[in-house]
């Protein structure tokens, strides 16, 4: 389940518990080959502070490509990104802003909190369809890690927790 927070100055956070490592998600959020698979289409990804993620994918038929830089990364606990570029070639409203994910780790995973930090957006719909975004990107980001989570574990330590 996502947890929802949003204000009225354009930041919304949202937190999501996840069944998975803290480092699998960092890796999640970091890695090329990662983000493509839950994501987007393809990412080309310098992971490092100052370096760069191009993501690229489809929104209808429209291809788009979105542009952030890293702004701190703390292995296996925090990500903060810059967007710059949205991608969605909608003159005039791109706006940039910054993305933080902090990764905690917990008993059974890990807890994520997702920080988009901007400015307010233009009316209350426009904010609305935003946090439905972040809910589904979350959801997402979970399932992925999950998968992986699942994926690693001994056949044995499968079967007993079946």
């Amino acid at each position: 389940m996502v947890e929802r927070t949003a204000s009225k100055d354009g930041t919304i956070q949202k937190r999501v518990l996840v069944r998975a490592s803290p480092g699998t998600v960092f890796l999640a959020l970091t890695q090329p080959d990662q983000l493509s698979e839950w994501f987007c289409e393809r990412a080309d990804v310098d992971a490092r502070v100052g370096g760069s993620v191009v993501a690229l994918w489809r929104h209808g038929r429209q291809e788009c490509e979105g542009r952030a830089l890293f702004r701190r990364l703390e292995p296996s606990s925090l990500v903060e990104l810059e967007w710059t570029d949205e991608g969605m070639g909608q003159a005039g409203i791109h706006q940039r802003h910054t993305l933080t994910y902090t990764i905690r780790s917990r008993k059974d995973g890990c807890e994520v909190i997702m920080c988009d930090e901007g400015a307010p957006l233009p009316d209350p719909e426009a904010m609305k369809d935003l946090e439905e975004g972040w809910i589904s990107v979350l959801r997402d980001l979970k399932e992925h890690c999950e998968s992986l989570a699942r994926a690693a574990r001994p056949r044995n330590a499968r079967r007993v927790s079946a």
